[in-house]
């Protein structure tokens, strides 16, 4: 009998999703059929929602889609083949591991070729149209169709709002400071960016022993809560004082770094002005990690003199050059210890038929890490 579900449907020229009915296709060999128990709104999100996937190309237009990316959840269903069980509670993320492809032999599981493919048919409206997975997760509905090679079990307590962030804010920012740039202790960072994935990436850095962390962003509850989880300074990128005294983030930089500029510079701010701000205030021979995603055209410009006669280290950082075990593994420890305060990032939890107030709250930058509960 076929699985009639709700989910949070993105169209065309819409800016807001439509709550709605979609019958899920069944799970092929290798897929699950998961229920959603919690899931993460992701600022990237709203990109799509205006009208960029960020897809390859591939498919000239893929709306209508059911969005979200990063969830835990239970597997109610699944294909022959599947490696998963039912009832196995788990994590889903954008981010596959096939295990086969070369980049997945040659420990790059960031890159596996299963990444940016055409957005996979997840089911149907009562239309008839198609419905499509950007990201291949759908997880903004109450249960989704999936590659098991996106699904990976959690053996933790830990409550399902929490764990609705580690497949997307946790990942990506942690594994950026671990996985990437590898911090080192007594080492000097700045992050530009303070939202989840900047909040993270602060709180690893001091897990880590970072001596100085700047944490740069334009609003002063962000800067505020950069503080409580870790922050050393704070700064606005305005580059000027603020009205509440914030000095330069320049200054602020150079003063905790003996006026040589951060060891080790993050871009977590999603637009151009972050990568490069987070390029100029990282030292010669210092390592800048770059995470951000605007559209799948946008191009950035970064001084060539600096690139190649400057010594920095540029390196991409996508979901953290995640290892799903290993990153599970080493990151669900600090949650369930208290070495990162989660509750910081946590925002309201609301019900799917709420996902347009989720979807402002990003947008407008007003929560961090707004959840929903299918």
């Amino acid at each position: 009998m076929p699985t009639r579900v709700t989910a949070a449907v993105a169209h065309r020229d819409e800016t807001e999703l439509g709550v709605e009915t979609v019958t899920l296709r069944d799970p092929g060999e290798r897929d699950v059929v998961v229920e959603i128990d919690a899931t993460a709104f992701c600022y990237s999100d709203w990109i799509a929602v205006r009208g960029d996937t960020g897809l390859p190309g591939l498919v000239p237009d893929p709306y209508p889609v059911v969005l979200g990316h990063s969830a835990v959840a239970r597997v109610v269903e699944r294909g022959a083949a599947s490696r998963l069980e039912v009832g196995q509670r788990v994590i889903v993320t954008a981010t596959p591991e096939c295990g086969e492809c070369f980049w997945c032999r040659s420990g790059r599981v960031d890159q596996c070729e299963k990444l940016f493919v055409p957005a996979p048919v997840i089911g149907m409206l009562d239309d008839g149209r198609e419905v499509r997975a950007p990201g291949a997760s759908a997880t903004y509905a109450e249960r989704s169709v999936i590659r098991d090679i996106q699904v990976f079990p959690v053996h933790s307590d830990l409550p399902d709002a929490w764990l609705a962030m580690f497949g997307c804010g946790i990942i990506s920012g942690m594994g950026a400071v671990v996985n990437v740039a590898r911090v080192e202790a007594g080492s000097s960072v700045v992050v530009v960016g303070c939202g989840q994935e900047g909040l993270w990436m602060i709180q690893a850095a001091r897990i880590l022993g970072a001596r100085h962390i700047v944490a740069v962003d334009p609003l002063a509850e962000r800067r505020e809560l950069a503080l409580r989880v870790g922050a050393t300074a704070v700064a606005d990128p305005g580059g000027v004082p603020s009205a509440e005294g914030d000095e330069c983030v320049r200054d602020v930089v150079l003063a905790a770094t003996g006026g040589r500029g951060a060891d080790f510079g993050f871009d977590a701010g999603g637009s151009v002005e972050s990568v490069q701000q987070a390029f100029a205030l990282t030292r010669l021979g210092g390592v800048v990690t770059i995470t951000s995603y605007v559209t799948r055209d946008t191009t950035v410009s970064l001084p060539l003199f600096d690139l190649a006669l400057r010594g920095r280290d540029l390196r991409s950082s996508q979901s953290g050059r995640l290892d799903m075990t290993r990153d599970l593994a080493q990151f669900l420890p600090w949650l369930e210890s208290g070495a990162v305060d989660v509750d910081a990032l946590l925002g309201p939890v609301r019900p799917l038929a709420a996902i347009n107030d989720a979807l402002a709250a990003s947008r407008d930058r007003t929560e961090i890490t707004p959840i929903l509960t299918p």
